[in-house]
C-alpha cells in the first residue's frame, strides 16, 4: 500500500556502502511492509523482536515467505522481556538460563527462513556475577541448538565490561555496540577498553536526556566527538544501523552517519 513516505527522496550515502542497517519499524505499519519498504534503502534489516509472547504468535501473515525475495540481509534482536531468574543463578535441574535460551530460540525460529546472520540479546539485570552466571547458561543452551551467532548488546544495567575480560571469548559471544546508550550512560569503562574493536554491528541514535533514540542531528558537540573517536576503533566489516523507529528522522541521520564514517588520516 503506498504512503507518503514513497513519495520521498531519497538519496542514499555513499560512505555506508554494503553496511548499512535499518530496523523493522520505521514507518508505522507490520515488519512486512516495513521491510518492503526499506528494501533497496539498506542493506541490512534488524528484526524487533522486543515481546516473546507477541513474536511467538507470528505467522506467515507477519512474516511472510516471500520476505526471503527480497534485496535484503538480516538479523534479530531477541526479546527484552525474556523471563531471566531474578534471584539466583544456582545450579538446578539444566539450568536456570535454559528456560530464557529456548524462548529465544522459539521466537528466533519464526524468522529462520531469512536466514539471520546473528542475533542481538539484551544481558540481564542483577550484579555482575550474576549476569555472567546466567550469560554463561544461556549461550550454552543457544549454541547447543542453534548455529546464529549471538551479540551482547551494551544497556544501561550492563556496559559488558563489567563481565570480565575475555568473557566474551571464552563463550563464543560477539558484541553489538550500542553508541546512544555509551553516549547516556556515561560508559567510560567501555569506552576506554578493547571491546569496540570487537563490536560487529553497531547501533547509531543520539540519546537525548537517556535512551531516546534521536536522529543523530541531535548529537551534542561531546557526543559527536566521542562518536568521531569511535569510529576508527571499529572493524571494516561491521555493520551500522541507524536505530531510529522513525523514516524522516533516520534519513536525516544518515549524512551524518556517513560523515563520521569518512576516512580522516588525522584520526
Amino acid at each position: 500500500m503506498p504512503h507518503d513516505f514513497d513519495n520521498q527522496p531519497f538519496q542514499r550515502p555513499a560512505g555506508i556502502a554494503g553496511r548499512l542497517a535499518a530496523p523493522s519499524f520505521v514507518i508505522p505499519a507490520g515488519v512486512a511492509e516495513n521491510a518492503r519498504f526499506l528494501a533497496g534503502k539498506v542493506d541490512e534489516v534488524g528484526l524487533c523482536l522486543f515481546e516473546t509472547r507477541a513474536c511467538l504468535s507470528y505467522g506467515p501473515q507477519d512474516l511472510p515467505p516471500d520476505l526471503a525475495a527480497l534485496p535484503l540481509r538480516w538479523h534479530a534482536h531477541l526479546p527484552v522481556d525474556l523471563p531471566w531468574p531474578q534471584k539466583s543463578c544456582a545450579a538446578q535441574s539444566g539450568h536456570p538460563a535454559r528456560t530464557a535460551a529456548n524462548l529465544a530460540r522459539q521466537v528466533l525460529e519464526k524468522a529462520a527462513f531469512l536466514a539471520p546472520r546473528c542475533a542481538v540479546l539484551h544481558p540481564p539485570t542483577g550484579s555482575p556475577r550474576m549476569q555472567r552466571c546466567l550469560l554463561a547458561g544461556f549461550a550454552h543452551h543457544w549454541q547447543k541448538h542453534c548455529d546464529v551467532p549471538l551479540l551482547l548488546e551494551n544497556v544501561a544495567h550492563s556496559d559488558i565490561f563489567s563481565l570480565g575480560q575475555g568473557f566474551l571469548q571464552d563463550h563464543g559471544l560477539g558484541l553489538c555496540l550500542d553508541v546512544g546508550h555509551l553516549l547516556g550512560y556515561g560508559q567510560k569503562n567501555l569506552l576506554f577498553s578493547q571491546l569496540p574493536e570487537q563490536a560487529s554491528l553497531v547501533h547509531w541514535s543520539a540519546p537525548g536526556d537517556g535512551d531516546r533514540h534521536l536522529p543523530l542531528t541531535d548529537f551534542s558537540a561531546q557526543q559527536m566527538q566521542t562518536a568521531a573517536s569511535l569510529i576508527p576503533r571499529f572493524c571494516d566489516t561491521a555493520v551500522h544501523m541507524a536505530e531510529i523507529f522513525n523514516w524522516k528522522k533516520l534519513m536525516a541521520s544518515l549524512p551524518v552517519l556517513a560523515a563520521l564514517l569518512q576516512p580522516h588520516p588525522d584520526r
